[in-house]
């Protein structure tokens, strides 16, 4: 499996900021043309067409799924399968008790670099309040703000997943190798794909890490975790551990690999 440019990968800020200050740039040069006296026809800058001065337009509707507008967006209602769902953390969404985006700071990951605030590697995908998306709109939603959530965004009330809690009988060391209990041996991962548990990759062979590790040290893209990963297979049994499609062992919702795949394309 071959990880796909993320969203933010290909309708980037950079392009966007290139292509304002383009039209920018184009509209002051003919402004300083006038001002000289230069009426040289090579030398004038034509004035953008109807649909570069669109580009933007259409580059911003795709940051939003498709017949939601920007109110709606920023601050709900979302669908319904996310109104009263659960995060990767365990907490259950209470539509009636959801902090407005504004009120905590909420910001793509690139902006989010320069509050003092933010540490490197965190976002929503590896935060315990994040709700995977559950449609394929390429979002997810929040147990503590409203409005759709996209896994590589950040807010300051960004709380860490921790790493759970190694189970009975077992020692740390035996987790990336174990055989998972009964639940998970041949479960459906959340995009549906049945785990084979004789034909799994090793998680060195993965390079599975921490998401907030990956990310700050750049084999990540901000937006992936396992928690949003089409293979993985969330907590069936209570102790917050979860499994893996393609990989073995003890799989934590907080880590990634080099394998990850999204899951807004499965589901």
């Amino acid at each position: 499996m071959s990880q796909r440019p993320s969203r933010r990968e290909r309708v980037s800020n950079h392009d966007m900021w290139s292509r304002r200050n383009y039209l920018v740039a184009t509209v002051g040069l003919a402004a300083l043309s006038g001002c000289t006296g230069d009426t040289d026809d090579e030398d004038q800058t034509p004035e953008p067409t109807d649909a570069e001065a669109g580009e933007d337009e259409e580059d911003w509707e795709e940051e939003r799924p498709p017949g939601v507008s920007e109110s709606e967006f920023e601050g709900g209602p979302v669908p319904d399968a996310y109104v009263s769902a659960t995060s990767l953390g365990g907490e259950q969404r209470n539509p009636d008790a959801l902090n407005a985006k504004a009120a905590v700071s909420f910001t793509e990951y690139d902006e989010a670099r320069e509050n003092d605030a933010h540490q490197p590697g965190r976002c929503c995908a590896n935060c315990a309040d994040y709700i995977a998306d559950k449609n394929g709109d390429e979002f997810g939603a929040c147990a503590e703000v409203e409005g759709y959530i996209d896994g590589a965004d950040w807010c300051v009330i960004y709380e860490g997943l921790p790493e759970p809690e190694v189970p009975a009988g077992m020692s740390e060391d035996e987790l990336p190798t174990a055989e998972v209990p009964e639940e998970y041996r041949t479960a459906s991962s959340q995009a549906g794909e049945e785990r084979d548990p004789d034909a799994l990759q090793s998680q060195d062979d993965v390079q599975l890490t921490e998401s907030v590790e990956a990310i700050a040290d750049g084999p990540a893209q901000p937006g992936q975790s396992c928690g949003n990963c089409a293979e993985f297979i969330p907590d069936k049994n209570g102790d917050t551990w979860g499994a893996c499609a393609k990989v073995e062992g003890y799989i934590p919702v907080e880590d990634w690999c080099a394998i990850w795949e999204p899951v807004s394309e499965a589901v």
